[in-house]
């Protein structure tokens, strides 16, 4: 009995084994690709990453100073032209400074009104008394030694008293002289070397509040280019560094125009373009589109591989040439959006 029931269950199970493998032999469904494999459209030609960029290229704009942003005049987006004003940064410390040096100025002018307003007029009339005065001293001591000429001529006085009458004489004449010299150098007003060293100085101050204010305005960055603002990275309140800094740049403009592909090209595969290749770019994503492009110019200059595609195939040891490429056509961007920074694929035909 044992025995005919193992034979059954054994008959049983090769059937349910038959059943499951004659039920796992399903067809497979082919998913289809997301999007089109991007095909080279050159019977002889090459690939190559290309990026997307104005064609004045892009221009990150740095603050020249260290400080504190005060003022941002542009949002992204926004179209600018040469000299227009992008942002301020805080100018109170050279605000101060100038308010310092203009009241500097002010004393110093002021000195210089003063010299010019010489001689004062209370000055002239002590001055001119003492030299009324020395005259008159003048006059007497004339006199006296006159006298005393006399005298020795008849003998009534003594060579002594006529020494010292001419002592006097000099003496008065010494003091008019001063008060000559005094009561001229007062009505000729300042001395011309002093107004040399007050004129000195007013113009170094002049020239220091000068200098403070190309700082001040060297604190408003314009924008040195007809552009788009691409990016903006500040706000007012926030500090930024100066151009050394490594950090990303406040605002980025680029001229949107006309653009531009970079693409890179193997240092392999160069030999085989030239100024004649023609050249596709197709975008990524889930909407492909083509894009004719033209070789615009080949930089003579090779350097190692600065962005990778993510290939398995890719070698990440290699060096590239720069080859630039213009957008041609001037696309619609609904049917061709193209932004600087995006990556295409680039295909080059080979003309060698």
């Amino acid at each position: 009995m044992i025995r005919w029931a193992t034979i059954l269950l054994s008959i049983a199970g090769l059937g349910v084994g038959v059943l499951a493998v004659a039920n796992s032999k399903r067809e497979i469904p082919d998913v289809p690709l997301a999007r089109a494999a991007s095909v080279n459209p050159f019977d002889r030609g090459i690939a190559a990453l290309g990026f997307v960029e104005p064609a004045g290229r892009v221009a990150e704009i740095a603050s020249p100073e260290p400080g504190m942003v005060s003022e941002v005049l542009v949002q992204v987006g926004d179209v600018v032209r040469v000299g227009d004003v992008l942002m301020r940064l805080d100018t109170r410390q050279i605000d101060a400074e100038i308010l310092q040096a203009k009241g500097e100025l002010g004393a110093r002018k002021a000195e210089v009104a003063r010299w010019e307003a010489q001689p004062r007029a209370e000055d002239l009339p002590p001055l001119e008394s003492l030299v009324a005065r020395a005259r008159a001293g003048v006059e007497n001591a004339s006199d006296r030694r006159a006298r005393a000429v006399e005298s020795a001529r008849t003998g009534a006085s003594s060579a002594r008293d006529l020494a010292s009458a001419e002592a006097e004489l000099r003496v008065a004449q010494a003091e008019l002289a001063s008060a000559e010299a005094n009561l001229a150098r007062v009505k000729a007003g300042g001395w011309a070397a002093d107004r040399v060293v007050l004129d000195a100085g007013v113009a170094a101050i002049e020239a220091r509040i000068a200098s403070l204010e190309l700082l001040k305005e060297r604190l408003t960055v314009r924008s040195p280019k007809n552009a788009t603002v691409l990016r903006r990275e500040v706000e007012p309140g926030e500090y930024v560094q100066g151009p050394a800094s490594r950090s990303a740049p406040p605002l980025v403009l680029g001229d949107l125009s006309r653009l531009h592909v970079r693409a890179q090209v193997d240092e392999e595969d160069f030999a085989l373009i030239g100024m004649g290749s023609r050249a596709q770019g197709r975008t990524r994503g889930a909407l492909a589109r083509d894009i004719p492009l033209k070789v615009l110019r080949i930089e003579p200059f090779a350097r190692p591989k600065p962005a990778l595609s993510g290939a398995n195939t890719e070698r990440t040891d290699t060096r590239v040439i720069d080859v630039v490429l213009e957008v041609q056509g001037g696309a619609d961007e609904k049917q061709m959006p193209l932004v600087p920074g995006q990556a295409i694929d680039v295909f080059l035909e080979a003309v060698r």
